[in-house]
């Protein structure tokens, strides 16, 4: 089964995702934590549900250093290279595994356009294993054309 939790910016996709993991007490996959400086996004942290282990999947090009290793840049955000590897093994390990459902967050636009968890989300479609993951609403239609899902549960998170 797959479902998929939508909602808008800031609508709580990931509070819902998290809260599922946390009540089924099964399973494994990654969330992403926005970091705030102040008033400003710093970063979006990837955290591995079952260990809790984080590390930075974006951060915003105002904080950028060179010692950041980026794959590439989404809006005013850097990517990092090295997580995208880390969640791709994990989830990997996991349907090698068959660990049920597969959690991932936030799929979108640079899914869309073959980058992002593009590669891994296809795996984890083709294992037909039980998976979750979030997208905005915005995306909705355009996630299900790309990925052709059919019979897809949809979760729709509003405040």
């Amino acid at each position: 089964m797959i479902t998929i939790v939508t909602g808008k910016i800031n609508e709580g996709k990931t509070t819902l995702l998290k809260q599922i993991y946390d009540d089924r007490k099964q399973g494994d996959g990654f969330v992403s934590i926005k970091k705030m400086d102040g008033s400003r996004v710093h970063s979006f942290t990837a955290t591995k549900l079952s260990s809790e282990e984080q590390k930075i999947l974006l951060l915003h090009d105002h904080f950028y250093s060179e010692s950041f290793l980026s794959a590439g840049k989404m809006g005013p955000y850097f990517i990092n290279l090295l997580t995208i590897s880390w969640i791709e093994k994990s989830i990997e390990k996991m349907i090698e595994d068959k660990v049920e459902p597969i959690f991932l967050d936030e799929v979108g636009m640079f899914e869309i356009r073959g980058y992002g968890y593009d590669r891994i989300l296809r795996k984890m479609i083709d294992s037909k294993l039980d998976i979750i993951f979030t997208t905005r609403t915005e995306f909705l239609d355009q996630v299900k054309k790309h990925y052709q899902l059919k019979d897809v549960k949809v979760i729709s998170v509003s405040k």
